[in-house]
Protein backbone atom coordinates (compact mmCIF):
# COMPACT_ATOMS: atom_id res chain seq x y z
CA UNK A 1 0.00 0.00 0.00
CA UNK A 2 1.41 3.25 -0.83
CA UNK A 3 0.53 5.47 2.37
CA UNK A 4 3.61 7.30 2.13
CA UNK A 5 3.48 10.81 0.88
CA UNK A 6 6.16 12.49 -0.01
CA UNK A 7 7.84 14.88 2.14
CA UNK A 8 9.92 16.68 -0.45
CA UNK A 9 7.72 20.06 -1.43
CA UNK A 10 6.56 19.29 -5.32
CA UNK A 11 7.02 15.74 -5.41
CA UNK A 12 4.54 12.75 -4.91
CA UNK A 13 5.78 9.62 -4.21
CA UNK A 14 3.92 6.76 -6.16
CA UNK A 15 4.38 2.53 -6.52
CA UNK A 16 4.69 1.92 -10.68
CA UNK A 17 3.60 -1.93 -11.59
CA UNK A 18 3.69 -4.05 -14.15
CA UNK A 19 3.11 -7.25 -14.29
CA UNK A 20 6.65 -8.40 -12.82
CA UNK A 21 7.89 -5.35 -10.99
CA UNK A 22 6.64 -2.70 -8.34
CA UNK A 23 8.45 0.34 -9.10
CA UNK A 24 8.49 2.60 -5.79
CA UNK A 25 9.78 6.38 -5.96
CA UNK A 26 9.16 9.87 -5.93
CA UNK A 27 8.27 12.06 -9.39
CA UNK A 28 8.69 15.75 -9.21
CA UNK A 29 5.36 17.36 -10.04
CA UNK A 30 6.63 20.20 -11.75
CA UNK A 31 3.17 21.90 -11.26
CA UNK A 32 1.35 19.67 -12.72
CA UNK A 33 -0.65 16.34 -11.44
CA UNK A 34 0.78 13.15 -12.15
CA UNK A 35 -2.08 11.95 -14.20
CA UNK A 36 -0.97 15.02 -16.70
CA UNK A 37 2.40 13.77 -16.77
CA UNK A 38 1.61 10.14 -17.53
CA UNK A 39 -0.76 11.66 -20.25
CA UNK A 40 1.49 14.02 -21.54
CA UNK A 41 2.07 12.37 -25.17
CA UNK A 42 5.23 14.27 -25.87
CA UNK A 43 7.32 12.50 -23.58
CA UNK A 44 7.47 9.08 -23.85
CA UNK A 45 9.30 8.43 -19.94
CA UNK A 46 8.46 9.79 -16.42
CA UNK A 47 11.41 10.37 -14.52
CA UNK A 48 11.30 8.67 -10.76
CA UNK A 49 13.84 9.38 -8.32
CA UNK A 50 14.61 7.68 -5.10
CA UNK A 51 13.78 3.99 -6.73
CA UNK A 52 12.84 0.79 -5.57
CA UNK A 53 12.35 -1.84 -7.43
CA UNK A 54 11.07 -5.62 -6.24
CA UNK A 55 9.71 -8.33 -7.61
CA UNK A 56 5.70 -8.11 -8.09
CA UNK A 57 4.55 -11.50 -6.03
CA UNK A 58 6.83 -10.14 -3.44
CA UNK A 59 6.57 -6.55 -2.97
CA UNK A 60 8.57 -6.50 0.58
CA UNK A 61 11.63 -7.43 -1.44
CA UNK A 62 14.19 -5.10 -2.58
CA UNK A 63 16.21 -6.27 -5.57
CA UNK A 64 17.56 -2.91 -6.62
CA UNK A 65 17.52 0.75 -5.02
CA UNK A 66 18.54 4.01 -7.64
CA UNK A 67 18.62 7.69 -7.11
CA UNK A 68 16.83 8.04 -10.34
CA UNK A 69 15.16 6.01 -12.97
CA UNK A 70 13.51 6.23 -15.97
CA UNK A 71 10.12 4.59 -16.46
CA UNK A 72 8.55 3.92 -19.65
CA UNK A 73 4.89 5.72 -19.60
CA UNK A 74 3.41 2.70 -22.00
CA UNK A 75 4.46 0.16 -19.69
CA UNK A 76 3.38 1.16 -16.81
CA UNK A 77 0.35 -0.88 -16.20
CA UNK A 78 -0.89 1.42 -12.70
CA UNK A 79 0.40 4.08 -10.88
CA UNK A 80 -0.44 3.36 -6.57
CA UNK A 81 -0.52 6.92 -5.52
CA UNK A 82 -1.94 7.52 -1.42
CA UNK A 83 -4.59 10.17 -1.60
CA UNK A 84 -7.92 10.44 -4.07
CA UNK A 85 -6.90 14.33 -4.86
CA UNK A 86 -3.40 12.91 -6.06
CA UNK A 87 -5.20 10.97 -8.72
CA UNK A 88 -6.86 14.04 -10.15
CA UNK A 89 -6.21 15.68 -13.72
CA UNK A 90 -6.19 19.06 -13.84
CA UNK A 91 -9.41 19.04 -16.55
CA UNK A 92 -11.53 16.78 -13.15
CA UNK A 93 -10.74 19.46 -11.15
CA UNK A 94 -12.11 21.99 -13.08
CA UNK A 95 -14.91 20.31 -14.60
CA UNK A 96 -15.73 18.99 -11.03
CA UNK A 97 -16.40 22.54 -9.73
CA UNK A 98 -19.62 23.09 -11.57
CA UNK A 99 -20.89 19.04 -12.03
CA UNK A 100 -21.45 16.95 -9.14
CA UNK A 101 -19.81 13.41 -10.58
CA UNK A 102 -21.20 10.13 -9.31
CA UNK A 103 -18.81 7.53 -8.04
CA UNK A 104 -19.52 4.14 -9.94
CA UNK A 105 -18.12 1.03 -8.56
CA UNK A 106 -15.70 -0.49 -11.74
CA UNK A 107 -13.69 -3.97 -11.56
CA UNK A 108 -11.05 -4.00 -14.06
CA UNK A 109 -8.54 -6.57 -15.37
CA UNK A 110 -5.20 -5.94 -16.73
CA UNK A 111 -2.38 -8.70 -17.13
CA UNK A 112 -1.32 -10.25 -13.59
CA UNK A 113 -3.70 -7.70 -11.81
CA UNK A 114 -7.34 -7.52 -11.00
CA UNK A 115 -8.65 -3.64 -9.83
CA UNK A 116 -11.31 -2.79 -7.78
CA UNK A 117 -12.66 0.94 -7.05
CA UNK A 118 -14.77 3.54 -7.91
CA UNK A 119 -15.11 5.88 -11.31
CA UNK A 120 -16.46 9.29 -11.09
CA UNK A 121 -18.77 10.11 -14.15
CA UNK A 122 -21.50 12.63 -14.60
CA UNK A 123 -22.98 10.08 -16.70
CA UNK A 124 -23.02 6.74 -17.59
CA UNK A 125 -22.36 7.50 -21.12
CA UNK A 126 -18.97 8.65 -20.28
CA UNK A 127 -17.93 5.46 -19.69
CA UNK A 128 -17.22 4.65 -24.20
CA UNK A 129 -16.03 8.07 -24.23
CA UNK A 130 -13.58 7.31 -21.24
CA UNK A 131 -12.38 4.12 -22.19
CA UNK A 132 -12.55 4.41 -26.51
CA UNK A 133 -12.36 7.69 -27.32
CA UNK A 134 -10.65 9.92 -24.85
CA UNK A 135 -7.22 11.19 -25.82
CA UNK A 136 -5.52 10.14 -21.92
CA UNK A 137 -3.65 6.82 -21.19
CA UNK A 138 -4.33 6.57 -17.79
CA UNK A 139 -8.06 6.57 -16.13
CA UNK A 140 -7.74 7.74 -12.45
CA UNK A 141 -9.63 4.67 -9.82
CA UNK A 142 -10.72 6.00 -6.82
CA UNK A 143 -10.36 3.74 -3.49
CA UNK A 144 -8.86 1.32 -5.24
CA UNK A 145 -6.83 -1.98 -4.42
CA UNK A 146 -4.93 -4.33 -7.07
CA UNK A 147 -4.73 -7.79 -6.36
CA UNK A 148 -2.03 -9.81 -7.79
CA UNK A 149 -3.65 -12.19 -9.48
CA UNK A 150 -1.17 -14.93 -9.14
CA UNK A 151 -0.68 -14.15 -5.23
CA UNK A 152 -4.37 -12.87 -4.18
CA UNK A 153 -2.55 -12.04 -0.73
CA UNK A 154 -0.60 -9.40 -2.51
CA UNK A 155 -2.29 -5.94 -2.93
CA UNK A 156 -1.78 -2.56 -3.72
CA UNK A 157 -4.35 -0.15 -2.65
CA UNK A 158 -4.28 3.82 -2.13
CA UNK A 159 -6.82 6.61 -2.74
CA UNK A 160 -6.51 6.43 -6.19
CA UNK A 161 -4.98 3.95 -9.00
CA UNK A 162 -4.08 5.47 -12.24
CA UNK A 163 -4.67 2.24 -14.73
CA UNK A 164 -3.30 2.01 -17.99
CA UNK A 165 -6.33 1.97 -20.44
CA UNK A 166 -3.78 0.69 -23.14
CA UNK A 167 -3.74 -2.25 -20.80
CA UNK A 168 -7.01 -2.81 -19.87
CA UNK A 169 -8.04 -6.19 -20.79
CA UNK A 170 -12.02 -6.04 -19.22
CA UNK A 171 -13.14 -3.48 -17.58
CA UNK A 172 -16.92 -3.58 -16.15
CA UNK A 173 -18.74 -0.82 -14.34
CA UNK A 174 -22.09 -1.41 -11.95
CA UNK A 175 -24.79 0.57 -12.78
CA UNK A 176 -25.80 1.11 -9.39
CA UNK A 177 -24.17 4.22 -8.34
CA UNK A 178 -21.78 3.76 -4.74
CA UNK A 179 -22.10 4.65 -1.52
Amino acid sequence: MTDKISSRKGYIAAEFLNSTHRISGEVNLRNQPLVDTLNDTISTFVTGENIYISPIEEPATFIAQYPTGKLRKETISMVVVPREEDGLARHTIYHNATTQPITYNIFAVLPGFEVHGGVRLTAMLDVDNMLMQSIDRFITIYRATATVVNRPEVQFSGGAILLNRQQVTLFCIDKAAST
